[in-house]
Parts: C-alpha cells; structure tokens; sequence
C-alpha cells in the first residue's frame, strides 16, 4: 500500500529526482568549496610568507636606516671636528707668521747691534792694550828720568864738595852747583809724582783693559748664540710651514667628508622613502592576509554547514568517525579517574614543563604518561584505516599534544629542522588552526590550513576535530590532519 500510495502521488514522484539532484548539486559545492579554501589557505599562507619576509626586510631596513644616521651623525662630526681643527689651524698659522715676523725682525736688530758692540768692544780692546802698552813705555821714560834726575843730584852733591874746596874761587860753581841740586831735587820730585801716577794709570788702564776682554768675550757669545736664535727662529717658521701643510691636510680630510655625509643624507632619505613604502605594502599584504583569513573562514564555515545539514559529502564519514572517538577519549578518561589513576587537577594541568635540550621545544605534564598508555591503539588504527589520514591526535585545550602518531613522535636528534617534522609530540600547537581546534565545542570543526613541515616546506591541508568533553567539562579536542 504504501509503494502504491507513492505511486499515486504525482508530486511525490516529481520531487525525487529533484531532491537527487539538489543533493548532488551541494555535493558539488561542497567540493568546489573545499578546493576554493585549499587554494584561499595556500595564498594566505604565501601571503603571510611574503608578509614575514618583508617585516624582517623592514626590521632590516630599519637598522640599515639606523646605521646610516649614525654614520651620517659621525661624518657632521667628523666634519665639525675637522672644520675646527681647520679654523685652529689656521690661526695657529697666522698667529705664528706675525710673532715669527716679529722676531725675526727684533733678532735681525739685535743680531746687528751685537755684531756693532761686538766689533766695538773689539776696537776698544784693541785701544786698550795700545794704551797699556804707550803707558809701560812712559812709565820707563820716567824710570828713566828718575835716574838722570838721581845720577844730576849726585853730580850736584860733587860740584858743592869741589865748590868747598875751592874756596872764593869756586864760588860761582857753587852757585851754580846749588842751583842744579834744587833741579835735580824738582826734578826727582816731579819724576816720583808722575810715577805715582803713571802707576795708577797703568793699573786702571790694565783693569779696564781685562773688563773690555770679558765685554769682548761677552759679545762673542751674544753674537753666537744670535746666530742660535736664528737658526732656531728658522726652526719655528719650518713649523710654521708644517702648520700650513697640516691645514692643507685637514683640508683634504674634510672635504671628502663633507660629501659622505652629504651622500649618506641622501641615502637616509631614499632609505626612509623605501621604508615607508615597504611598511605601506606591509599593511598592504596584512590587510590581504586578514581577507584571506576571513575568506577561509567563509569557505570553512560554508562546508561546515553543508557537512551538517545532513548531506552526505566527502567529510561525513569522518566527520561521524571523528565525534565517535572524541567521545570514547573522553569516556576514557573518565574511566581513569573513576580507578584513581589520576585526579581531576592532574588530568587539567596545565603547568607545561619543558624538556631540557628539547629543539622545537617539548614538555611535559601530569597527564602525559595516561595519554601514552591509552592513545596510541586508538590514533594508530585510525591511522592506517584510511589514506587521507595523514595524522591524528589528540590535544588539551591550549594545544599541547601529549601523545602522536608514532611517525611523528621519533627521539629528537641534533638537527632542528628533522625534529620538527618527525618528533611533534609533547608540543604545544597554539597557531590559529591548532588554538581553534583544541577549543571549539560545537560538534565538530572544519578547517583548511598550511603544516609547517620544518625546513620552509609547508602541506596544505584540512584540519577536523571534535571536542572532548569529560564529566561535563571541555578537556581539549580530537584532531585529524587530511590531505586534500
């Protein structure tokens, strides 16, 4: 009867085909939607490449615009110190030329005068000892005189004894006699006088004589140490030669580095403007990789609504299989506290401790050791059921995944890169797809997203979960990685 009544109702058997059809149709969809937000994902992973490139570019950027400020800074100083040094210089070299100027005049005087008082002194000396010599000569002549003048007074005392004998006839004579020994007394007289005098003559003569040889000898060593101070005045205007070859020098200097630091202002600025321009496509390309995401967001929640309709597309099966197992682990758990193997706080710690000379970093919690005994049969079989799998895993509720796959839970070893592809377990995964997973709680979650692989390699794939809840309470969530 009631394949009979069917059968009867026309519009019921219009709409069959209908109803087949839309099915298909959102099916179609529902693809054409996962590969619309395989490639959405895949350019918002290469935008936010790009985007990190160019922020390290511009961090780069930065510094190289940092750099040459200063260097830019250091060449005004430079510049200054060498332009102060110039000025410096340059009055050194004036001050020098009018006091070399100066001396040179007042030594080329003096040396002159030296020379006159030199050659003076020399004339005088040379009279000087002339004099000595005339005044030795006529202190002999007066030696001489005092002789005559002893040799008559003897003559004198004679002619009076002759005189005497004579008697009246010799009277004149002894008159005469008389009158030659007052001479000769006059004349002794006169003679010691003059030789008294002629001795204190020739003793001043002989003392300035001895004065004008050391005012001779003075001038000498005037004359020659003149010439000292000339040479060393030469000395001083070869320095002052030097002091012009410095300025030239400084010259030299500070004229290349007035046109470096006017080349680096002009590469600060050209720096500045490609900055700013790498900044503008930076917020450029965030602003792309914001559209991006929420394209994605679009597209996950468009699939996410067709898998929950009812429609049988290529998720539901995992869909179902994911939800199944997220509420087994949570039973499980359950299970567990229930024989005291754990307590509650143990099975929610979330004091993640790190593992020394882990790279990536690894850690470990309270929970862990449960989540190595229950897990791996569980994930291991989902692993191998089907080959879209490319893992599966469960995780807390910031991400921490205790327990993988064991194909991804090798020892680490001493290169960073093959750890992070090949030892992700007990690593928290607290990116935006990694956080949405481990805290959504509607039934399940659909999502498209690039692994990072290790090395710059990347796998676009699509992420479903399910919550696990345990006594009422969100633990964390089941998590599968499908390849598209």
């Amino acid at each position: 009867m009631h394949a009979l009544a069917l059968k009867a109702s026309e519009p019921a058997n219009e709409d069959m085909p209908t109803a087949v059809s839309a099915e298909r149709a959102v099916r179609e969809i529902s693809e054409r939607f996962g590969k619309l937000g395989v490639e959405i994902t895949d350019i918002s992973g290469r935008i936010g490449d790009v985007t990190r490139q160019l922020e390290g570019q511009t961090d780069g950027l930065h510094r190289i615009v940092t750099a040459v400020e200063q260097v830019s800074r250091a060449n005004r100083s430079i510049q200054q110190a060498a332009e102060g040094a110039q000025t410096t210089a340059s009055v050194v070299r004036n001050g020098l030329e009018r006091v070399t100027g100066a001396v040179k005049l007042g030594l080329n005087a003096a040396q002159s005068d030296i020379e006159a008082l030199s050659l003076g002194a020399q004339s005088i000396s040379e009279a000087l000892s002339q004099a000595v010599v005339d005044a030795h000569k006529v202190r002999a002549s007066s030696d001489a005189i005092q002789a005559i003048a002893r040799e008559i007074q003897l003559l004198s005392i004679n002619a009076g004894v002759e005189a005497a004998r004579s008697g009246a006839a010799g009277r004149g004579f002894a008159v005469i006699a008389a009158a030659v020994k007052h001479l000769a007394e006059q004349t002794r007289e006169a003679t010691v006088l003059s030789a008294r005098q002629l001795d204190a003559l020739v003793k001043s003569v002989d003392l300035l004589a001895t004065r004008s040889d050391e005012n001779a000898s003075t001038a000498r060593r005037a004359s020659e140490e003149s010439q000292s101070i000339s040479q060393q005045l030469g000395e001083l205007d070869s320095f002052g030669r030097s002091v012009v070859g410095l300025i030239g020098d400084i010259d030299a200097i500070s004229n290349p580095t007035r046109e470096s630091a006017i080349a680096f202002a002009k590469v600060g600025e050209d720096l500045k403007v490609l900055v700013d321009g790498v900044d503008q496509s930076s917020e450029n390309l965030e602003r792309a990789a914001q559209r991006s995401d929420a394209l994605v967001a679009i597209s996950e929640g468009i699939l996410g609504a067709i898998a929950a309709s009812g429609v049988r597309t290529a998720q539901s099966e995992l869909i179902a299989t994911a939800m199944e197992t997220a509420a087994t682990i949570g039973a499980m758990f359950e299970q567990a506290l229930d024989r005291g193997e754990l307590t509650l706080p143990d099975l929610y710690d979330e004091a993640y401790q790190p593992i020394a000379g882990s790279d990536p970093v690894q850690y470990m919690t309270r929970f862990v050791g449960l989540c190595d005994r229950m897990l791996p049969p569980i994930q291991e079989a989902l692993l191998a059921s089907n080959r879209r799998i490319v893992f599966c895993a469960a995780i807390d509720r910031n991400g921490f995944l205790p327990t993988h796959n064991r194909k991804y839970a090798q020892p680490q070893g001493s290169d960073p890169v093959w750890n992070n592809a090949n030892c992700r377990n007990r690593r928290i995964f607290n990116d935006r797809t990694g956080l949405a997973a481990a805290r959504n709680r509607k039934p399940f979650l659909l999502q498209t997203y690039r692994r990072d692989m290790g090395g710059g390699q990347f796998l676009v794939m699509e992420d479903l979960s399910a919550p696990i809840m345990v006594r009422g309470r969100h633990w964390g969530g089941f998590r599968f990685g499908l390849s598209v």
